[in-house]
């Protein structure tokens, strides 16, 4: 239990901590990614993602295993059983970001803001990012990792989802409003949690997650 528990509160710690050790090493090296074309950038985002997506999926491979049998057995029906629920997820989201809307004058966040940028310079990284890369490592991060430390339910879908809308918070957000507009993501954090609790199979807030960020993208896409 107490291994466990070291685990899982060490993989959610690494999750902040690993982006900044490639960065170091590069310093190390007088390496100046500033210099680097976007092709170059593009490789190097996608490894250093895929590193550390391969070490979460490691890490986790046991408890994957067994989601992953089940899923392939029964995650159709899962993935239809909770999409109304998801739905509503997308309506909470909605409604709260127009009720922001009104109350801040800001029509999107800076983290949207930032996301859109990624998408125009990175559109090869953001697409591996967006559709595999954040739904497997965050959904793991921050609905497996939690689920295994907290042990009463409406704790672990409020916190979990509190803390996923935080990290959508870019890192020069420095007012209130940048707060409230972290709350439509923890809604659908609060919203995916609650369905990985119910289902008890992380794949399936993974798949409802990809799904969920390929429509965004998509919709990117479209709408240039």
């Amino acid at each position: 239990m107490k291994n466990k528990l070291i685990k899982n509160c060490f993989m959610f710690l690494f999750y902040f901590i690993y982006e900044i050790i490639p960065l170091s090493i590069l310093s190390l090296l007088n390496i100046d990614t500033n210099n680097w074309s976007n092709v170059t950038k593009n490789i190097y985002l996608i490894s250093t993602s895929l590193i550390y997506l391969i070490f979460v999926i490691i890490v986790y491979k046991d408890e994957l295993r067994i989601d992953l049998s089940n899923f392939k057995k029964n995650g159709l029906n899962l993935f239809i059983k909770f999409l109304p629920i998801y739905i509503i997820g997308i309506l909470a989201m909605g409604i709260s970001n127009s009720i922001l809307y009104k109350i801040t004058g800001i029509e999107m966040s800076n983290n949207e803001q930032s996301v859109r940028e990624y998408i125009k310079l990175f559109p090869i990284y953001m697409s591996f990012s967006t559709v595999i890369y954040a739904p497997i490592v965050e959904e793991i991060t921050f609905r497996k990792t939690f689920k295994n430390i907290i042990n009463n339910k409406y704790l672990f879908i409020i916190i979990s989802g509190i803390i996923f809308g935080l990290i959508h918070i870019t890192s020069d957000s420095s007012n209130f409003n940048d707060f409230l507009l972290s709350i439509p993501y923890m809604l659908m954090g609060i919203d995916l949690a609650f369905i990985y609790y119910k289902s008890n199979n992380i794949f399936t807030t993974i798949t409802i997650h990809s799904f969920h960020n390929f429509i965004l993208l998509l919709f990117q896409f479209i709408g240039g």
